[in-house]
């Protein structure tokens, strides 16, 4: 069986429902990136042997939290030796947004797979082209490569996925 972690970096816990649902339809085991940007050894070590990791960060001022940024710097030592060459990528992040600045945080998580050599996975959805579309159905770059959420406040938020 192939061993999925979902690594997430979460403040006000919307990202750590996003991270949860992840991980449920993965199979995978959660890591949280703490307040300080840190992870434990044994959640270092759980990253190494994994096949498959799937990144989530909140926007924050168009791009990843810093602590995700910590996190991704502290990566450089893993990329130096290559020790992720070829495993799984993917990602996802919200905001409170529906639109504008997810794109550069969902390219900063694809960016930092491609430096480790990884293989990203999108999600396969071809980008909407009609006019009909409306913003809950159009289909944008966020959807083609990775999945984006944005904490809407009425009753069909992404909160209450299933």
């Amino acid at each position: 069986m192939s061993k999925v972690i979902v690594v997430y970096h979460s403040v006000y816990g919307h990202t750590k429902v996003v991270a949860e649902h992840v991980a449920r339809g993965a199979e995978a085991r959660l890591v949280a990136i703490d307040a300080n940007g840190d992870i434990s050894d044994a959640e270092w070590t759980a990253l190494n042997e994994a096949d498959a990791i799937i990144m989530g960060s909140p926007t924050y001022m168009g791009n990843v939290s810093w602590q995700y940024k910590k996190f991704a710097d502290a990566t450089s030592k893993i990329w130096f030796t290559r020790g992720w060459q070829d495993k799984v990528f993917g990602g996802f992040t919200n905001s409170a947004s529906p639109n504008g600045d997810k794109q550069v945080a969902l390219i900063t998580l694809q960016t930092l797979a491609s430096q480790h050599g990884g293989i990203w996975v999108s999600l396969g959805v071809p980008p909407s082209n009609t006019k009909a579309a409306t913003w809950r159905v159009r289909k944008t770059v966020h959807d083609v490569f990775c999945l984006y959420f944005f904490a809407m406040k009425e009753p069909y938020s992404m909160l209450t996925l299933k």
